[in-house]
């Protein structure tokens, strides 16, 4: 986050100079109709899609902490299956979470091919295959975690379907268009030796930039991703490792 800032600065810096010394003859009323109109359409397609795409990140923030939550009931529940199988369970979930730290990507097991789901059914499988009469707590604790791995599967398909709602290419067109129209006509307001205007444009356009850069940052899902899933997936290890 620093060195954004120190980006940002930096940039507002170098424009402000820039503006502040460059020579520009232009009709300034002339200007200052494509500056309301480009700032018009660009904050409307800007501000719509930004608020979808949080829309999008928060349903799959969602999601994740619903199937970060059913893993760790499934763990839980597990313990009333002994102490091997409660194992089994422990060491299939870390090796879902481990491979989400190792690759410091949240969605890395909905990109790759993951078979925690598949696993924890196998092992539950063949543990009660050898039981000839579960007891009825045993019998309750499986009806939660079947009932959790069916989630499980519905959690796993609608992060994936949100994952794929990304802007299309037409519409990132029309986006950056739109803002190199604004570039282009803050740059043609006359600026030169006026201090406050050459900084006020500087920060405009580096504003603009900015704007751009989070609209990406949302489409790609990388905003706040810690957040996302290294946090979790750290805190559900703990919990199979016993320190929480």
């Amino acid at each position: 986050m620093k060195r954004v800032v120190t980006i940002i600065f930096l940039l507002v810096l170098f424009l402000s100079v820039f503006y502040f010394s460059y020579t520009k003859q232009s009709g300034v009323e002339f200007d200052r109709v494509f500056v309301t109109l480009a700032t018009f359409l660009f904050s409307i397609f800007t501000g719509f899609f930004i608020s979808n795409q949080n829309s999008r990140y928060g349903k799959i923030r969602d999601a994740m902490s619903q199937l970060d939550g059913k893993l760790s009931g499934i763990y839980r529940a597990s313990m009333h299956f002994g102490h091997d199988m409660h194992t089994r369970v422990g060491e299939i979930i870390k090796q879902n979470y481990e491979a989400i730290i190792a690759s410091n990507t949240w969605d890395y097991n909905f990109t790759h091919k993951s078979s925690t789901i598949t696993d924890l059914h196998s092992n539950l499988e063949q543990y009660f295959s050898t039981v000839e009469k579960p007891s009825e707590i045993q019998k309750q604790a499986l009806a939660r975690v079947t009932s959790a791995l069916m989630d499980l599967q519905s959690l796993r398909k609608t992060v994936i379907a949100l994952r794929e709602e990304r802007i299309p290419l037409f519409q990132w067109v029309l986006v950056v268009l739109f803002a190199a129209t604004l570039l282009v006509t803050v740059f043609s307001l006359p600026s030169q030796g006026f201090l406050i205007g050459s900084i006020l444009k500087g920060a405009f356009a580096v504003s603009i930039v900015s704007v751009i850069f989070i609209l990406r940052s949302f489409d790609d899902l990388e905003f706040f991703e810690g957040r996302i899933g290294a946090h979790s997936a750290k805190d559900l290890i703990d919990i199979i490792n016993g320190e929480k």
